[in-house]
């Protein structure tokens, strides 16, 4: 393929792509897998492809790959140390069919930080399709890098079953030391809706965190939660958060 910099193709020809975030955000994961011959272009040329500095040839050889599921190739990318090329590979094994899930749990033992969290990301895109990933990710909650704590409390959010596992893991999250751990917390516990009441009594914690964000995406996740529990506390802690806002160490009386 001729090397261009021409903008139109740069940012409009990813036919693939944009068909299966057309899927992906209809509900479908892995539409694209196994639907395209593989004679078009030699496996090795999209392999090649795939580590072209030129980014949307790149992102392209991805897509294509996992189009014609070639998982192999992609998995021999996201262990790549050019982070670039490992990024993109966890693009194409996002869209993959389910057959990649295995591999997906096998790399989050990798002693690469930057494979592990695109492995995360990868898995969170699969979506409910991951669920048997959600054992391997708590345990990446005690991982002493936060950023891959920061990309599994988004993943369990996004697979979201089995939920009793997922809010487990969740309330493990609004207690760790990283702040915005905390606070991408309660934001995923808020995708979960009414499932997630068993994280209440944690959430009421968090809505004294020293953190103004972490107390604010607790109570955006108890208003999803959204049930008796759940507004009682929210309630009161909006009660207690109007009362007086007048009232100060300089103006403690009225007027």
């Amino acid at each position: 393929m001729e090397k261009t910099t021409n903008s139109e193709f740069a940012f409009a020809d990813h036919d693939v792509m944009w068909e299966e975030t057309w899927n992906w955000l209809s509900g479908k994961t892995g539409s694209i897998t196994d639907i395209k011959s593989n004679n078009e272009a030699s496996i090795q040329e999209l392999a090649m492809e795939l580590q072209d500095q030129f980014e949307p040839i790149a992102l392209n050889a991805a897509y294509e790959l996992a189009r014609r599921g070639k998982h192999e190739e992609l998995f021999d990318a996201i262990q790549s140390e050019n982070v670039k090329v490992s990024r993109l590979a966890a693009y194409g094994l996002s869209v993959s069919s389910k057959e990649v899930i295995p591999g997906l749990i096998e790399n989050l033992k990798s002693r690469r930080v930057e494979t592990v969290i695109h492995t995360i990301f990868a898995l969170g895109e699969q979506r409910e399709q991951a669920k048997e990933a959600v054992y391997a990710l708590n345990k990446l909650l005690k991982h002493p890098s936060e950023k891959v704590r920061r990309a599994v409390v988004e993943a369990l959010g996004m697979i979201q079953q089995p939920t009793d596992d997922v809010v487990e893991g969740l309330c493990h999250c609004l207690k760790d030391e990283d702040v915005q751990v905390r606070f991408m917390a309660g934001l995923s516990l808020s995708r979960l809706g009414p499932s997630a009441e068993k994280a209440v009594p944690q959430l009421e914690i968090a809505l004294n965190d020293e953190n103004r964000y972490v107390r604010a995406h607790a109570a955006e996740a108890l208003r999803y939660i959204n049930t008796e529990q759940a507004k009682d506390v929210l309630i009161k802690f909006l009660f207690n958060s109007r009362w007086c806002p007048t009232t100060t160490k300089v103006n403690t009386f009225y007027p």
